[in-house]
């Protein structure tokens, strides 16, 4: 049996995806490589007992895993491994089938053809979203796995509904005259985003003042998200298994914090600058946690939404310490901005002028000369290939490229 072959038959006993198999079958390879294994260890890894019980059989099945039997010598306090019950324990001479003295339990190796075939096809996968110019970048960012701090950007919110930085403020246009409403699409065509939040403030008979403009952007963002269950159609839990101490983001969803509850089975609060009074306990914790830059929605005031705002946040002490203790020799990997937009370009020289050091963004169908800008910002790029035909490729790629750093 082919892999493709393989692939095919298990999403179809399991009535999941292609992707979601191969998603399946890339972990339990990467998680047990050539070790032999339990089962139940497949269960800490979001691959439940139906789902391991399939792939395990069809792996038994197609000759691509061995079963051996791993039994506990109570006479001797011992444990080996065996073939067949008809064996004898080699500790105790006596034989395995029906004895009282030993436990035994059915365990199992993966072949290397299996793991060859798996290996084959995640260079594929690389071959197919990674731009060969940027594949030396991704390797050095592979060098930096215990450093990557996660800086998360609206991209990533979009596959639950959410509306890009874009089309949300497109959602705002309300009490505008017609002269104006050009003004304020045009500032948001042109990726100036705070500075049309500003405009709309002095201009829009509705929006006089932050409160307003704040529960409007609270209101878009809970009456859109909608929270996706298949985990092919978004990264993340891509993002979750870097296992990092914290994932920064200027989003004000709340939609990585609701995933991290069900990955880690509890709940961690989301921190805002405000709620960071004491860093050092903060760095101490041994949970993930979220850090909203910009605030977030479940605390509409604390999210900062114009020019101003923005630029008082940068002026105060508060956020360069944080940045500073938090990212103190980090590298950060941006995920989900577009170098196009004014606003990412402002804030991350401002991030860049308070903490330094090399960092890395990944960016979709980037061109050469856009790398070249990216790189005089010393924001070192990993191109992905993104075919807008291609359903969820998007995803996919960003995918590929944290599976690399695992």
């Amino acid at each position: 049996m082919s892999l493709k072959q393989l692939i095919h038959t298990v999403s179809l006993k399991l009535k999941i995806s292609e992707e979601q198999t191969i998603e399946k079958l890339n972990i339990i390879a990467e998680i047990v490589k050539n070790e032999i294994f339990y089962k139940e260890r497949l269960t800490h890894y979001d691959i439940g007992d139906l789902t391991g019980n399939v792939i395990i059989n069809e792996l038994l099945r197609e000759g691509m895993a061995s079963k051996y039997l791993s039994y506990e010598c109570e006479v001797t306090d011992s444990v080996d491994f065996a073939i067949a019950l008809s064996e004898k324990c080699n500790h105790c001479g006596e034989e395995l089938a029906d004895s009282p003295t030993h436990i035994i339990r059915e365990a199992y190796t993966l072949n290397k053809p299996f793991l060859e075939l798996i290996g084959q096809q995640k260079k594929e996968q690389l071959k197919k979203y990674i731009i060969e110019d940027y594949r030396s970048n991704l390797d050095r960012l592979k060098n930096r796995t215990h450093k990557i701090i996660p800086f998360l950007g609206a991209g990533v919110s979009i596959p639950f509904k959410l509306p890009s930085w874009k089309n949300l403020l497109l959602q705002l246009d309300k009490g505008l005259n017609e002269t104006n409403r050009e003004k304020y699409i045009d500032l948001i065509q042109q990726g100036d985003y705070l500075k049309a939040l500003s405009f709309l403030k002095i201009y829009s008979g509705l929006y006089q003042n932050e409160q307003t403009i704040k529960k409007d952007i609270k209101s878009i963002i809970k009456s859109s998200y909608i929270k996706e269950p298949n985990n092919t159609f978004h990264n993340i839990l891509d993002i979750l298994k870097l296992d990092t101490q914290f994932i920064i983001t200027t989003n004000y969803d709340n939609i990585v914090s609701d995933y991290l509850k069900d990955y880690r089975g509890e709940f961690v609060m989301p921190q805002n600058l405000d709620t960071l009074d004491d860093l050092q306990d903060l760095m101490e914790e041994d949970t993930q946690k979220v850090i909203h830059l910009h605030g977030n929605a479940d605390m509409y005031n604390s999210m900062i939404v114009t020019e101003d705002d923005y630029n008082k946040l940068y002026r105060e002490e508060k956020i360069k310490d944080v940045l500073n203790g938090i990212m103190s020799n980090k590298t950060l990997l941006f995920i989900g901005f577009s170098f196009k937009d004014q606003y990412f370009k402002d804030l991350y020289d401002k991030i860049y002028a308070q903490i330094k050091g090399e960092h890395f963004i990944i960016i979709e169908n980037l061109h050469p000369f856009d790398a070249a800008e990216l790189l005089k910002r010393n924001l070192i790029p990993i191109g992905i290939n993104v075919d807008k035909e291609e359903e969820n490729s998007f995803v996919k790629a960003i995918r590929t490229v944290l599976e690399e750093l695992y």
